[in-house]
């Protein structure tokens, strides 16, 4: 069936196949003749030597077809079924109307050929072969059965209906084959669109990284350093603070980056923390090193480890302040932000208390960014907070390339 069937032969495809099932067909009658044959007429050698020309026709039609001679095997198959119409109609079983064929022939033609002077050829030719061995033979059907108008009426008619029909099949596949271009375009429109829109969610995530409450913050305790004269501390201080806003830089022109790369942003921003806090605060890092060789999302998980400090651990007044992240490999990655801060009720209050009606823009970036990951990636992608018994966790879960 996929005989002659190949990749720049897409448009012929229907074709190609359709004139291989034909064949296919054409070859399993014989067979069933050949099969009966000898119980009504003839026997076995004789239904060979009948039907030997229609095999050799169908074995040129598909040798034809592998090679690409796509018209050619078209061409000999109507005059292959032509020729057996003729031979049996006229010499094997005569008186059966087996001529009656020869309106299909043309028919099929216009179905298989595009060309139009070959299949108005083969209508003109069966046309010929219907009527002229009548006048040859006058006895063979009665008087007045073979009126040559009205049967090149008949030809002719039926010729230019269906291939009106056909024309108009092509419009409506060359309307569809628009169609589905223009919805191709639209698809990559979409997914233009999709890909500046996550560029732009990535940019906000640099925002909510970099953003002013942690800068601020940062400034203060780098002034602090050099009015206490503590010229050491705030030269240790500035440098960490440059080269952690250039890593976030660097990081944020890529969709993916390495996770000891976004490991080592997330603990110069802890040594920044830790230099502002001094003593009050501490943090730990556990399955770092079980995780290796993976790729990650850039600019997620920083975020989450800033909101623990800003609305958890900031308003903690007694004991020490301490954060933990903890990393596990699976499906995808699961980063768990555990701080002993004053917990998610407690700090709702204190803002509502300080009339403070900022929204959490690094969470609500970070959200609509891994929205647009799981609706990517098909996997379960995102994250939760969970209320503990002292402090705040986050469950972050995140996609991984290897």
């Amino acid at each position: 069936m996929n005989i002659g069937v190949y990749e720049d032969t897409i448009a012929e495809y229907k074709k190609v196949r359709l004139l291989n099932a034909f064949c296919l067909t054409w070859a399993g009658s014989i067979v069933l003749f050949m099969a009966l044959d000898p119980f009504f007429s003839q026997n076995l050698l004789q239904s060979i030597q009948i039907h030997f020309f229609s095999f050799l026709c169908i074995v040129s039609v598909y040798l034809l077809q592998h090679h690409k001679k796509y018209t050619l095997a078209r061409v000999l198959f109507i005059s292959a079924l032509i020729s057996v119409t003729f031979i049996f109609s006229n010499f094997i079983e005569p008186l059966r109307l087996m001529e009656n064929f020869y309106f299909v022939f043309p028919l099929i033609a216009l179905v298989f050929i595009d060309t139009k002077w070959i299949t108005i050829a083969i209508m003109i030719i069966c046309w010929l072969l219907y009527y002229v061995p009548f006048e040859l033979e006058t006895n063979q059907y009665p008087k007045g059965m073979m009126n040559p108008v009205l049967i090149l009426t008949v030809f002719t008619g039926t010729y230019i209906i269906l291939n009106y029909s056909k024309v108009l099949n092509k419009k409506s596949e060359k309307k569809l084959l628009e169609s589905n271009q223009k919805l191709e375009l639209a698809y990559l429109e979409l997914e233009e669109r999709k890909k500046s829109e996550f560029a732009n969610l990535q940019l906000k995530s640099l925002r909510a990284q970099m953003n002013p409450h942690f800068m601020f913050n940062a400034m203060n305790s780098i002034q602090s350093l050099v009015l206490k004269g503590d010229k050491h501390e705030a030269y240790n201080y500035l440098t960490k603070f440059a080269s952690l806003i250039r890593e976030n830089l660097n990081m944020s022109e890529k969709s993916f980056i390495e996770f000891d790369e976004e490991l080592s942003l997330l603990k110069k921003y802890l040594e920044l923390e830790k230099l502002r806090f001094r003593d009050d605060f501490e943090y730990k890092i556990i399955g770092e090193h079980e995780v290796n060789n993976i790729k990650i999302p850039s600019m997620i998980i920083q975020p989450f480890i800033e909101n623990a400090i800003k609305h958890g651990l900031l308003h903690k007044i007694e004991g020490l302040k301490k954060v933990k992240i903890e990393f596990y490999l699976d499906t995808v990655l699961k980063c768990i932000i555990t701080d002993n801060g004053v917990g998610i009720k407690a700090s709702e209050k204190i803002n509502i208390k300080n009339l403070s009606k900022e929204v959490s823009f690094s969470t609500k970036a970070i959200k609509d960014r891994l929205a647009l990951l799981k609706d990517y990636y098909k996997s379960d992608i995102g994250f939760k907070y969970e209320e503990i018994s002292e402090g705040t966790k986050v469950i972050l879960k995140i996609p991984y390339n290897t």
